[in-house]
């Protein structure tokens, strides 16, 4: 009986092998573009699951056209498949990480990249994922895991945003901004703070199947802070501080 289930694990093992090597990357394109809710697309696939390359599009609506966001090279380590864990090497532009893939979930590993904004901010829930906003994202961190079908996610992100803009905003950019995520099981923690900008703003909230919070305070100067007021004033309410507001945003997930 043993002999006969270590067969067969055998070639289950066998059969995934030949399949990676042999199935040609576009196999990828329809898969990223349903998880990313068609806000992500892979073009100019080339080589196989195993071993491959691709160009990634990104867009900010079903409406808006498609935009290069970074080319993007991967390769299976051998070493990882006799313990049940298939990873592979990913570079993302000049950027690199680690996607494993096993029994207990999906993990992100020594990981720093950087994606245009629209590419990470589109897929962001309700309001918020339609203001146009740009900028560079750069994600870094050591080990972020997540368990299949639980929603649930464990280990640390820091997220840099630089020359944050939304389109609505005309002028300069708004400015430079940190983002700490710790996901602590079905909840994913958010602390931000401002590096520097013209918009300075800080709190910390919530993401969670339920939907997403945010408390914080925000505050503009300058010739050119009106714009800014009108945006605040859709986020928040003004403080007794001229300038500014407190940020109290929340946003439902409802079902559909």
């Amino acid at each position: 009986m043993r002999l006969r289930f270590a067969g067969l694990v055998f070639f289950i093992l066998f059969f995934l092998l030949a399949a990676m090597i042999q199935w040609p990357a576009a196999t990828l394109t329809p898969w990223l573009e349903r998880a990313s809710n068609g806000h992500w697309r892979l073009a100019a696939a080339e080589g196989s699951l195993w071993h491959g390359q691709a160009t990634l599009l990104t867009r900010s609506s079903d409406a808006a056209p498609w935009e290069i966001a970074q080319n993007l090279h991967w390769k299976i380590r051998w070493s990882t498949l006799w313990r049940g864990r298939i990873a592979a090497d990913i570079h993302i532009g000049p950027g690199a990480a680690l996607l494993a893939v096993s029994p207990g979930g999906v993990s992100l590993e020594q990981f720093d990249v950087t994606l245009p904004a629209t590419a990470a901010v589109a897929l962001l829930p309700g309001a918020l994922g339609r203001y146009g906003w740009a900028g560079n994202l750069r994600a870094r961190g050591n080990s972020f895991v997540c368990a299949w079908g639980k929603r649930s996610c464990n280990g640390e992100i820091e997220l840099l945003w630089s020359g944050a803009a939304v389109t609505e905003v005309p002028g300069r950019t708004l400015g430079d901004y940190r983002f700490r995520l710790a996901g602590e099981g079905q909840a994913l923690h958010v602390d931000l703070t401002t590096l520097s900008g013209r918009l300075q703003i800080s709190g910390s909230g919530e993401i969670t199947g339920n939907g997403l919070s945010f408390h914080g305070e925000a505050g503009t100067s300058g010739s050119d802070a009106a714009p800014l007021d009108a945006l605040l004033r859709t986020l928040g309410r003004p403080a007794a501080t001229p300038g500014k507001y407190q940020i109290d945003y929340r946003e439902s997930n409802t079902p559909r």
